[in-house]
């Protein structure tokens, strides 16, 4: 089947709602994502987490996040657990960025008008050869090399 780059909104649906996506594409392909992807899907579930609890958005993170840290745990042991799990296992290869992944994705940002860590996860995957993505986000779909890969029903 291929290499997958797994899109930080499968580990933000996975981590939030409990959706069962990212478990369906562990069963047999190979799946890689990028510290990016890795960093923006922690930092967005503890944004989604604070939302949840106090109603307020990213200015309230990093007070509460520092003060009443319990509440977050849920988040933190998805990806200091499971996450980690995951690659210790080698189910999940963490693919390593470079000065030139990142000018290239200054060309893909503007080429198919993605923000910048979208262009960085497409000039990841265009960096190792990669064709799909495991996405939930119709961006990707604008880009000519990548397959955003869709779940059979």
């Amino acid at each position: 089947m291929g290499e997958i780059f797994v899109d930080s909104s499968i580990f933000i649906a996975h981590c939030m709602v409990g959706d069962e996506t990212l478990i369906h594409l562990l069963g047999g392909e190979e799946l890689s994502s990028s510290p990016n992807v890795i960093e923006e899907s922690f930092y967005k579930s503890l944004l989604l987490k604070t939302e949840g609890i106090y109603k307020k958005g990213k200015y309230t993170l990093k007070e509460k996040y520092i003060k009443e840290r319990d509440n977050f745990e849920p988040v933190f042991k998805y990806f200091d657990e499971f996450i980690k799990q995951l690659v210790e296992t080698k189910s999940l290869k963490i693919l390593p960025l470079n000065a030139e992944i990142s000018l290239r994705s200054i060309e893909i940002s503007w080429k198919y008008g993605l923000l910048p860590n979208d262009a960085l996860i497409a000039a990841t995957c265009k960096h190792y050869g990669i064709r799909k993505i495991a996405t939930f986000d119709p961006d990707f779909k604008r880009v000519d090399f990548l397959e955003v890969f869709e779940l059979e029903e």
